[in-house]
């Protein structure tokens, strides 16, 4: 029964290779479907069975058809206490499928028997009448029964095999031609029910196999989901507390620095007398040089750990973006003369003010103001643009005209401390924050920040702030420039 099995799925199954527990567990999913496919038989049987013997009673003993009667119910019992115990102990059980396979088996096999009886033992007793009417019964008990039990092979067989003994040897017995013809007929019937219980075999069996794939999906999507989210809030747990972390340090950093700062000043302006050597000064600058750049840095670390963390707030007050601009470029010149770079702006004639927070307004030009004098090569140009966009808000635009950025870099640079590649060299190191810190600020507002850049032309950064930001939010046709 185990062989014909495995060689029916392995001649049908896909061209894939199944494990030794999906096997069991597709043999478990199929048994558990024929044992659910025949509960209704429990009653259903015992009635046909009742039903049979009544016609039979016109032509065969009373007696004998109440033993047949009294066996069929016995076996039914037996048939039901069978599959109520495999439901209760092995409709959960891969691994003792094949062995429920056999026990559900046999108990079939006795069954049967007792089933297909009324064509042996009543086939003499009955005329013509009631010989057809035997055959067309166990006929359509064949049809019925590889219907149902098809997706086990071992119970189709078991169905098929002593209807179609009945049906084929009996007529054959007579030796008539009618009855050989009958014979010939069933032969064909058997063959074309093996057939078709093979067909709903396969389509049970794939069935099954593509179940037990959406159900091995879920639970793995869903532990990789499980999995995903713990990672994820790991994750911004870590970032929460490492942004928390760095703008609780703002005194303790902040606070030595500034003694650094203030006494190598006091050093090197010689304020209580002169140090004694022209080094010490020469060191004392090298320390406030170095003292401003690391209390730089600090500053931008915590500028963006206070983004990151959610703590930085708007302080919203009127800000007319000329002059902003002027103040920016004011603090940008002497960098830009070392550079040999000139700075222009485009502001549009009548625009409306800004309400923004003026320290991260003024954080953002200088810092895009300052990146692109960094990397503009000498002879270029940095220029600040602030018009009106197409929504009804305002585009503050700072463009150069250096090397631009590799477009393969340009996801990069929005990155904490990631820098895209260029061609230039500059004397000092950027650490990769400026460019974060003004998307964060930007965003803060409710704006966005888009970067475009093409090499050997140059970089533009826009800054769009929303309609909501102006204090007149409706769009302004005009469109002149003018150059501070």
């Amino acid at each position: 029964m185990t062989s014909f099995y495995d060689a029916l799925v392995s001649k049908s199954a896909p061209k894939r290779m199944m494990s030794a527990e999906r096997l069991a567990k597709l043999k478990l999913d199929q048994l558990v479907m024929v044992v659910n496919n025949l509960r209704p038989g429990v009653v259903g049987l015992p009635a046909i069975a009742l039903v049979i013997a009544f016609v039979l009673s016109e032509w065969v003993d009373v007696s004998l058809l109440g033993c047949w009667l009294a066996a069929v119910v016995a076996a039914t019992a037996l048939y039901w206490t069978a599959h109520q115990a495999f439901r209760r102990h092995g409709a959960d059980r891969p691994d003792r499928a094949e062995r429920w396979t056999w026990l559900l088996g046999w108990q079939q096999v006795a069954f049967s028997v007792v089933w297909n009886l009324p064509p042996v033992i009543f086939w003499a007793e009955c005329p013509d009448l009631g010989r057809m009417f035997l055959i067309m019964v166990y006929a359509c008990n064949m049809a019925g029964g590889a219907a149902i039990t098809s997706p086990c092979p071992a119970y189709a067989v078991i169905s098929i095999v002593p209807s179609a003994f009945v049906i084929i040897l009996m007529p054959l017995l007579e030796a008539t031609p009618f009855y050989v013809g009958i014979a010939l007929l069933a032969t064909g019937f058997t063959f074309f029910m093996a057939h078709m219980a093979r067909q709903v075999f396969l389509t049970a069996r794939d069935m099954l196999l593509l179940r037990g794939d959406k159900s091995e999906l879920i639970e793995q999507l869903t532990a990789a989901k499980i999995e995903s989210d713990k990672a994820r809030h790991r994750a911004e747990a870590a970032s929460q507390a490492k942004s928390e972390f760095l703008a609780n340090m703002s005194h303790e950093l902040r606070t030595p620095l500034n003694a650094i700062l203030g006494f190598s000043e006091i050093m090197r302006g010689e304020v209580f007398g002169p140090l004694g050597s022209p080094q010490y000064a020469e060191y004392a600058d090298h320390i406030h040089g170095s003292g401003q750049h690391l209390l730089g840095l600090i500053n931008d670390v915590l500028d963006l750990a206070k983004i990151e963390a959610g703590r930085f707030l708007v302080r919203a007050s009127e800000i007319d973006m000329r002059e902003a601009t002027k103040g920016a470029m004011k603090l940008s010149e002497m960098r830009a003369a070392e550079g040999n770079v000139t700075l222009k702006a485009d502001i549009e004639l009548g625009l409306p003010l800004l309400l923004a927070d003026d320290r991260a307004i003024r954080q953002i030009l200088l810092n895009l103001i300052s990146n692109a004098i960094k990397f503009t090569p000498p002879g270029g140009t940095v220029t600040v643009r602030a018009v009106r966009s197409p929504g009804g808000g305002m585009d503050v635009a700072i463009s150069d005209t250096g090397v631009g950025i590799d477009p393969a870099d340009l996801d990069t640079v929005f990155e904490a401390f990631g820098q895209g590649q260029h061609d230039i060299a500059v004397h000092e190191k950027g650490t990769g924050l400026g460019l974060p810190i003004v998307r964060g600020l930007v965003q803060a507002h409710a704006g966005s920040v888009k970067l475009s850049s093409e090499l050997g032309k140059g970089t533009t950064v826009t800054c769009t702030f929303p309609r909501e930001r102006l204090t007149a939010p409706q769009p302004v046709p005009i469109r002149l420039a003018t150059v501070i």
